[in-house]
């Protein structure tokens, strides 16, 4: 007699050869779904890249990391003009002055340079988000609010080089050996290590709002719990965010459990600020140690707390084994978790004289 359907045994043989091939294919299918991402997050370099060099041939330099204005009464002491400053370009990035190259006119046309990125006056423009400043790998967090809405983030943040300080007025005069800081100006014939071997722009994850290491998390700001790794940053200690920002000279010793944590790593991307725009290269890719800042980046300060602005805040990136990098000449790089720290910071600074080997 001819059986009609399958015994329960070849049932089961042929459910589990389908979930083996299931197993089989699945991580093929991640790691193309992933390379295409890895692409696109390229492609978004490549923009930037060809914005930057468009930057350069209309104004002659790479536009300011981070661009400020001293007030007249300013006499560079933490009271002066009630620990605030006032005037043109106050803390805006790089990418703010990017935005025509980018075809994003009307954007730029709708910023109120005569007051901070940070203030009311910009409210709405700061929630706006070009989608060539997002990785497509990263999970697109939003944890920073501005007026009612959350600020546009960037998962491409600006290279400030070597050493600690974001400010060339820093109190230990420190060299800023990157291409992007506080009021930078820098030509292309300024990269006297080669506009090939010089990284411009890096990658960032942006921060998880609900990033367990943070303790009392209230828009982006919290307590450090002292655990690792973290998508935010600390902030040095006695450094209140507020009214007293002592810069960073000792890392880790000034980045301890307790302190101030930001969960606004990537976030606000007109804002010229570490952590939020701005990373180095004294630490390799990924590497899991605690991001740290220093000083007090806020439009309304003054220069006595912005020339302290510092940091030491790594690149991230969700790829798989690296980051991505932009180097000043064009052309995108993949940089593995396991390059040489030496290397690294070779390719970070822009006229140390180094010889740049092998990735």
């Amino acid at each position: 007699m001819k059986r009609s359907a399958f015994t329960l045994i070849e049932l089961l043989v042929v459910i589990s050869v389908i979930a083996i091939l299931i197993a089989l294919l699945l991580p093929a299918v991640q790691q193309a779904r992933e390379a295409a991402r890895r692409a696109q997050c390229r492609n978004n370099f490549k923009q930037l890249g060809l914005a930057l060099h468009n930057y350069v041939d209309a104004f002659k330099a790479f536009p300011p990391g981070r661009e400020v204005f001293i007030s007249p009464g300013d006499n560079g002491s933490s009271g002066a003009n009630g620990g605030a400053t006032t005037g043109l370009g106050n803390c805006f990035s790089a990418f703010a002055m990017l935005l025509p190259q980018l075809d994003q006119g009307p954007l730029y046309n709708q910023i109120n340079f005569n007051s901070g990125p940070d203030t009311a006056a910009n409210d709405r423009i700061s929630a706006e988000q070009p989608v060539v400043f997002l990785c497509p790998s990263d999970f697109k967090y939003r944890a920073l609010a501005q007026g009612g809405s959350f600020v546009g983030v960037t998962n491409y943040v600006m290279n400030t080089g070597t050493t600690f300080p974001v400010s060339p007025k820093n109190p230990s005069g420190t060299p800023v050996t990157g291409i992007f800081f506080e009021n930078s100006f820098v030509r292309m014939g300024d990269v006297l290590d080669g506009t090939s071997n010089t990284v411009c722009l890096g990658e960032q994850v942006l921060s998880d709002p609900n990033d367990a290491m943070g303790a009392a998390v209230s828009n982006g700001s919290g307590s450090w719990t002292g655990g690792l790794p973290t998508t935010g940053f600390a902030l040095t200690t006695g450094n209140n965010n507020v009214n007293n920002g002592p810069e960073l000279l000792n890392y880790p010793g000034d980045c301890v459990a307790g302190n101030k944590l930001q969960l606004t790593r990537g976030n606000r991307l007109l804002y010229g600020a570490p952590g939020h725009t701005m990373y180095n290269h004294i630490r390799v890719p990924n590497d899991r140690g605690i991001d740290c800042r220093g000083g007090l980046p806020h439009s309304t300060r003054n220069e006595y707390w912005w020339s302290r602005l510092s940091h030491n805040v790594a690149s991230h990136s969700r790829h798989v084994g690296g980051v991505l990098a932009l180097f000043c000449d064009g052309h995108v790089q993949f940089a593995s978790d396991n390059i040489s720290q030496t290397l690294w910071q070779s390719v970070g600074s822009r006229s140390n004289g180094e010889v740049v080997g092998e990735f």
